[in-house]
């Protein structure tokens, strides 16, 4: 018997997207949003940024200072995530820009979550799951092309090989230029084999290889200016810089090679209990340059008196290579039975991970310490110079959790869980020259609790309360920041960051719509920010604060007409600083209010006469970009469109629409800076399946 099916429109009916969450979505006493891999073809998504658009409250950070975070940096309701990236329930370690070549779907769960994602995961944790084997055949094969110029080409082949085992492989080449930004561009390659066997039985086992590495010139983006009357900065663009403006040259690379091995076994040992491990292997080789530009007084005085204006070239733009290398294993085992009239849901297991990283910083032999305002150095080539410093970094994560869940009655049931986690960092950093040295060592064992209460009156609806904690311990960022850091002790305390939430999730229509919405607290102690006066990474007593209201729709409002809309409200606020003029201040990269709607409709669906139409929008509020709220980037909005037409059962062709209205948008933010993003670009696809 072959059955087939397709996952629900109403993404509150799929799985969470991690194993430590059990059950769906809906049944998870907090904030998922889900893009399923359905809107990310709709799209045309090819990056995780891109995914990510379609949840609110997420920002993008251009990289904090000294040349060591350039990559996927996102800040979700405010605080950062760069290191809460998980791929297939196992953290993606690294900084790099991440394609979506392999990618089902993407998932993003709101507030701290310690107690399932581990040290981190302020804001909460993003979570992709790929594409594996599975049982049947199938063949795809799409290719795109249009205005950058942009070409994409991409191969997912899935054949079975035996009645309960299959292989799949994953295939992507890419070569684009930004639309709008000068010089600005990105080649790209990935192949991901996997096999998988016992697909359908009650133990599996799957193996899955992924290579992946682009050569993209680095933009540092656009230096802020102060506002005409005030002490407000505010980008150069706003005030008659060309948005294509670009301060790097040609040795400004970002070039990545990454090689990930996952291997995951399941076995079911009987009705009750089942038992998992999953083990991954990270490589990581990483070369990287890019130029920052700075805009002194007598720089922003010329240029806004209409003189010609130099702009600064920090010396954050010295090379350096990488090198990185990550190893984590998670057992675990979800046990479900009853004691009397009780049903429990028991999840234990035990997490260990390893990250190395070993970098070499580098000089050039001839210095470049200006440029015009108005960028234009691109031809420079830059000879790179002998080591000047080298920075090495050892992690090592011991950690145990255990969460029950308690049915009271079969509507009402009680949740409790905690991690344990022993987290130990080994930092030297050594200046060539001089043979200075700095050695910090840091060890720390925390506890992140979790408690719930969830009301399911029918399977259709969901009501409850969540207590969650997570933390941040010193040094943890090392692997991802390569910063200096200022006022670092051994024995300061750790981030602590807590989430109250209240909240529901309702399915109408046979479950066939899905509506939810919240309202949160999130509460930081000890908090650290990037202080761009220094280029230096700065831990202090402050403590800051998130509420706010989260809304969405997810489903079909008809079985031809498809949405997704997500909408929240935002008032964060510094509520203790050693700085007393930054308390009462908003939470830099926190905006008021953001909204993303994905929509489509489907016309003669089956018919030789076919359309499906689609559009969306994505809008965010002015952000501050400082803690003193003296640097702001303004508002985005951006208007999406994508038309497609099925030929046959095969063949599909589609054109897409990005940013319609031409606005001049930032996606990605600093404290200094920001990158405007892509001008009005449209995209052709042709897509095969089999």
């Amino acid at each position: 018997v072959d059955v087939q099916g397709t996952a629900p429109a109403n993404t509150l009916q799929r799985q969470a997207p991690v194993g430590r969450l059990q059950g769906t979505v809906q049944d998870t006493p907090q904030t998922i949003n889900v893009v399923p891999r359905e809107i990310l073809e709709q799209q045309n998504v090819t990056t995780l940024e891109q995914a990510l658009r379609n949840v609110p409250g997420i920002t993008a950070s251009i990289g904090e200072g000294n040349g060591g975070v350039n990559g996927d940096q996102f800040r979700i309701r405010g605080f950062a995530a760069q290191n809460d990236i998980y791929v297939d329930g196992l953290r993606d370690f690294g900084a790099y820009t991440r394609d979506a070549f392999t990618y089902e779907d993407v998932s993003v769960i709101k507030g701290p979550s310690g107690f399932a994602l581990g040290t981190g995961s302020v804001g909460g944790g993003v979570a992709v799951n790929t594409r594996l084997p599975q049982l049947g055949n199938s063949y795809g094969m799409t290719a795109t092309g249009g205005m950058g110029p942009f070409a994409r080409g991409t191969l997912d082949i899935n054949q079975q090989i035996g009645e309960t085992s299959a292989i799949r492989l994953n295939l992507m080449g890419q070569y684009s230029s930004t639309v709008g930004r000068e010089d600005v561009d990105s080649r790209r390659f990935g192949i991901a084999p996997s096999i998988a066997f016992g697909l359908g039985t009650d133990t599996t086992f799957s193996l899955h290889y992924q290579h992946y590495q682009y050569n993209n010139t680095t933009d540092a983006g656009i230096p802020l200016v102060s506002t005409p009357g005030t002490t407000i900065t505010r980008p150069a663009t706003e005030f008659g810089l060309p948005r294509g403006t670009w301060y790097g040259t040609d040795s400004d690379r970002d070039k990545v090679q990454l090689d990930m091995l996952t291997a995951r076994l399941s076995h079911k040992a009987n009705d009750w209990l089942t038992l998992t491990n999953d083990t991954r292997l990270s490589i990581i080789d990483r070369d990287f340059a890019y130029s920052i530009a700075s805009c002194d007084v007598t720089c922003i005085g010329n240029f806004r008196a209409g003189r010609p204006a130099t702009a600064t070239i920090s010396g954050a733009s010295a090379p350096y290579h990488q090198e990185s290398w990550a190893i984590q294993n998670v057992a675990q085992a979800t046990a479900r039975f009853t004691t009397g009239a009780f049903r429990h849901e028991l999840v234990a297991g035990i997490d260990v991970s390893y990250e190395n990283v070993d970098r070499t910083g580098y000089g050039y032999l001839t210095s470049r310490t200006a440029a015009s305002i108005f960028g234009g150095d691109g031809d420079l080539n830059l000879t790179r110079g002998a080591a000047s410093n080298t920075r090495e970094t050892g992690i090592t994560t011991y950690a145990g959790f255990l969460n029950e869940r308690l049915w009271l009655t079969p509507e009402l049931s009680l949740i409790g869980g905690v991690r344990v986690s022993r987290y130990e960092v080994d930092h030297e950093a050594v200046t060539l020259a001089t043979g200075a040295r700095t050695d910090i060592n840091a060890n720390h064992t925390v506890v992140d609790p979790r408690a719930s209460i969830v009301w399911q009156p029918t399977p259709a609806q969901t009501f409850y309360a969540t207590y969650s904690t997570s933390t941040t311990p010193p040094g943890s960022l090392f692997t991802t920041q390569n910063s200096t850091v200022t006022n670092f002790r051994n024995n300061l305390d750790p981030e602590r960051n807590t989430l109250w939430e209240l909240g529901a999730k309702v399915g109408f229509f046979d479950n066939r719509l899905g509506l939810y919405g919240a309202l949160y607290r999130i509460e930081k102690s000890n908090a650290t920010y990037y202080d761009p006066a220094t280029n230096g990474l700065v831990q202090s007593s402050d403590e800051q604060r998130n509420q706010g209201v989260e809304i969405g729709i997810t489903g079909q409002i008809t079985p031809a007409w498809n949405i997704i809309a997500n909408y929240t409200w935002m008032d964060s606020e510094t509520r203790k600083s050693s700085t007393p003029g930054l308390v009462g201040k908003r939470v830099s990269y926190v905006p008021e209010n953001a909204a993303a709607v994905w929509t489509t409709y489907e016309i003669n669906k089956g018919l030789p006469w076919n359309l499906t139409i689609g559009g969306g929008i994505t809008w965010r509020d002015q952000v501050f970009l400082n803690a003193a709220n003296t640097a702001e980037a303004p508002s985005n909005f951006s208007v999406d469109a994508m038309v497609s037409h099925r030929i046959n059962d095969r063949l599909r062709v589609q054109v897409n629409g990005y940013n319609l209205g031409d606005a001049l948008n930032y996606d990605a933010v600093f404290g200094s800076r920001v990158i405007p993003s892509a001008g009005r670009t449209v995209l052709f696809t042709v897509a095969a399946e089999f």
